[in-house]
C-alpha cells in the first residue's frame, strides 16, 4: 500500500523512500484487518526493510 503510494508520484519528484507515513496507521489497520498497534508495528518494520534495501 505504502510502496503503490510511492510509486503514483511522478518519478521526477519521488524522494529515494517512501514517506511510511503518508498512509495513516487507520487506514493501514482496516486494510489489513488489524488493530492500529500492528498497524504500527507492521508499518514500522516496512520502513525498515525499504531502508535495507528490500524492493519487494
Amino acid at each position: 500500500m505504502i510502496l503503490t503510494a510511492h510509486a503514483e508520484i511522478p518519478a521526477d519528484q519521488r524522494p529515494d523512500h517512501p514517506d511510511m507515513y503518508a498512509v495513516s496507521l487507520d487506514e493501514i489497520a482496516t486494510q489489513l484487518n488489524i488493530s492500529k498497534s500492528a498497524a504500527g508495528d507492521r508499518r514500522q518494520a516496512a520502513d525498515e526493510l525499504i531502508r535495507s534495501g528490500y524492493r519487494g
